[in-house]
């Protein structure tokens, strides 16, 4: 009788001694945090095995996708997440990205409209939506967002970063001058606020500046900066 009880009961108990849900999941983030990417999707299976509708573990799983390059498939995860809980910014914000990197802008704004109507104090999806307008060209609205974003962390640099382009772009050149200093106040080498930088002190005729600006950008390994320096920088 005896036998016959523990061959029963171990079973049970090699299940209860099992990681729980929440082991399993923090496994995945810490392999997240390490970039083994693959590995924590092998994580984040398991929690979903247990639960399904772990926003978490849909949420990363979409996000490991991502940086994997398989877009798609995270964008069904993220969709996954989103019908779990609609109330959180975290799906809508990264299914907007993944949307943007396979080209389907339209559906990313409404993510980020979305998103910001759920938690209207999210940088990142201020960031996200001025810089899909930006790249559309519309960058008096881009500006909105950047100024909105400022508002909640003015000390960003990449907030002051994309508001100084911005303010190049509507030809707000003393503003977008000021912005891009103070974005390299508080990033000394911040390659690219230098070749904006550049770019604006030459657009209101300090070409010294301007090039000086310009070769900083060139020593932090700026994409593109060699050819605006040929051009505007060269006797």
């Amino acid at each position: 009788m005896r036998v016959f009880m523990s061959v029963f009961i171990l079973p049970w108990l090699l299940l209860a001694c099992g990681p729980s849900e929440e082991e399993l999941l923090f496994a995945g983030i810490t392999l997240m945090d390490n970039q083994e990417y693959e590995q924590a999707l092998i994580e984040f299976e398991k929690v979903l095995d247990i639960n399904a509708q772990n926003y978490r573990a849909l949420n990363a799983s979409g996000v490991a996708l991502l940086r994997l390059g398989k877009a798609e498939q995270s964008i069904s995860f993220f969709t996954k997440a989103i019908n779990v809980d609609t109330t959180n910014y975290r799906a809508f914000l990264n299914r907007g990205n993944a949307m943007v990197s396979v080209g389907r802008d339209n559906e990313a704004m409404l993510d980020y409209d979305y998103g910001i109507n759920v938690q209207p104090d999210v940088v990142d999806l201020y960031l996200s939506r001025g810089a899909l307008l930006f790249q559309y060209e519309e960058f008096d609205r881009a500006l909105f967002d950047f100024e909105f974003a400022l508002n909640i962390a003015p000390e960003s640099p990449v907030v002051l970063l994309n508001k100084g382009k911005a303010e190049l772009r509507i030809n707000n050149i003393e503003d977008a001058v000021y912005s891009l200093k103070k974005a390299l106040e508080y990033k000394t080498d911040y390659g690219e606020a230098y070749y904006w930088l550049g770019l604006s002190e030459i657009a209101r005729s300090r070409l010294t500046e301007g090039c000086s600006y310009l070769v900083s950008a060139q020593s932090l390994g700026v994409d593109g900066v060699d050819e605006v320096i040929s051009q505007n920088c060269m006797e």
